[in-house]
């Protein structure tokens, strides 16, 4: 039997790549959206700003946590079952975050939320690849990253649109509708991958979901310079769970992660560079709007807008980029992205006393370029890379780089801030500036490993 079915066609139903696509986009719209409404459930809950993130919080350490385990699942029982449980969750909590009485009820509807949307996330690649015949896996990969993009440009906008006519909780109650629709088309329209694989490990589940967790953490604490010690110790049981965690998928018959995935060149670099772009986008999306308000004195509106030509232009490139990666040779596209997103970092350094708003579209366009012009054919290399039926646990990993690659980018941007007042002075330089020559400097090792595939080609 083949590990999974593909449309004859070159045109997959439009029903099917519509449900595909709503539930990445479900997930990112709902992590950029939310934080516009932070101040409001603070002020309706009367909580102190530190308890209402964690409405963020819950959500994100949930869906870092579940990545793994959802991922090895969808390969042993089916990735159109697991993401339809996942858009049911999701749905449903959705509605539960609309009507919630307090906070506490808020937060913990948030962990439900965010177990539903990494059930979203790390089914959307697997269902995508049975969608498309395999000379265009690159459109199939490209689905995601123009669903993020989507979210992360619109997200904000939206959120400030509905509070200007309706209460916090629409926010919320507007996933119904669209998570319902998921739901619907999905199950009418989506493929029926056949499960590969064992029975799923409980104990590997649990150490990768402690491990991920403590680690998401640890890093937000550090991120926000609250309860340094606090931090400190979930690092160290993060660590010390997926340590565990590893060691245990090396002995066991039916490992929740994939480790001969990293035995092929191409994926294991693809990750690396994956993690390293990543990385950078988190500095910069820290650390941008600190130049653009305290060094700049341009408004939070003017600084919203500013910061929107990244994604959207990812967006628009990411469109394009997959139709390329399925005629173009990774290494290639990959290290042009890099050689790009670097320009785009390096133009901020480069602006005058007092720049233009167009040049500051200008760089942060070519920054978002850049980045949609890498991330594409390296994500395409990565699923290229595993067989199909191993496809969810190739998807997860994918999805952990992003993850631990953006908030450890922001801690970075946190930490450089905090010794601003030492080392970046003794240097003669804005800490501002300090952060974005830390996101050149991670392209760059981005760009060697691009490199590095060029030539081993």
């Amino acid at each position: 039997m083949p590990a999974c079915f593909h449309i004859a066609s070159n045109r997959p139903p439009a029903a099917a790549l519509l449900a595909v696509a709503l539930g990445p986009t479900l997930g990112s719209v709902s992590s950029s959206v939310i934080n516009v409404a932070l101040p409001t459930i603070s002020h309706d809950f009367q909580v102190a700003p530190s308890a209402a993130i964690w409405v963020v919080n819950a959500s994100q350490l949930a869906t870092t946590a579940m990545l793994l385990f959802l991922a090895s699942l969808g390969d042993a029982r089916g990735a159109r079952r697991v993401y339809l449980g996942g858009g049911i969750l999701f749905t449903l909590t959705a509605a539960g975050c609309a009507l919630a009485p307090n906070l506490a009820a808020l937060v913990a509807l948030r962990a439900l939320q965010g177990l539903g949307n990494a059930a979203l996330i790390v089914t959307t690649p697997t269902l995508a690849r049975a969608l498309f015949p395999p000379a265009q896996l690159g459109r199939a990969v490209a689905i995601n990253a123009m669903c993020v993009a989507f979210g992360t440009a619109v997200g904000p906008t939206l959120g400030g649109l509905i509070l200007s006519v309706a209460p916090w909780q629409w926010i919320f109650g507007l996933s119904v509708p669209i998570g319902v629709l998921a739901v619907v088309l999905g199950w009418r329209a989506l493929p029926r991958v056949v499960p590969h694989g064992g029975p799923v490990d409980g104990w590997s589940a649990v150490l990768s979901a402690v491990g991920l967790a403590a680690l998401a953490y640890a890093f937000d604490g550090l991120a926000r310079r609250e309860a340094i010690g606090a931090a400190l110790a979930a690092a160290a049981i993060g660590a010390l769970a997926l340590g565990l965690f590893i060691g245990r998928q090396r002995r066991i018959a039916h490992p929740l992660l994939a480790m001969e995935l990293f035995a092929d060149r191409i994926f294991s670099v693809a990750a690396l560079a994956s993690a390293a772009t990543y990385f950078a986008q988190g500095i910069s999306y820290v650390a941008l709007p600190f130049f653009f308000q305290s060094v700049l004195g341009r408004t939070p509106l003017v600084t919203g807008l500013l910061m929107s030509a990244w994604p959207i232009t990812t967006l628009i490139v990411a469109a394009q980029m997959g139709r390329l990666s399925d005629r173009y040779a990774a290494p290639a596209l990959c290290t042009l992205g890099i050689v790009v997103m670097g320009g785009g970092l390096a133009g901020f350094a480069l602006l005058p006393t007092v720049p233009p708003s167009w040049a500051i579209v200008v760089c942060a366009g070519v920054a978002g370029a850049g980045f949609a012009i890498f991330q594409t054919p390296n994500n395409r290399a990565m699923i290229g890379a595993a067989p199909p039926e191993k496809t969810g646990r190739a998807s997860g990993i994918m999805s952990v780089t992003r993850y631990i690659g953006q908030t450890s980018g922001a801690v970075s941007a946190s930490l450089v801030f905090a010794l601003a007042g030492t080392a970046a002075a003794g240097l003669g330089r804005n800490a501002i500036e300090v952060a974005l020559l830390c996101a050149c400097g991670t392209i760059a090792l981005a760009g060697a490993a691009s490199a590095f595939r060029m030539h081993h080609a």
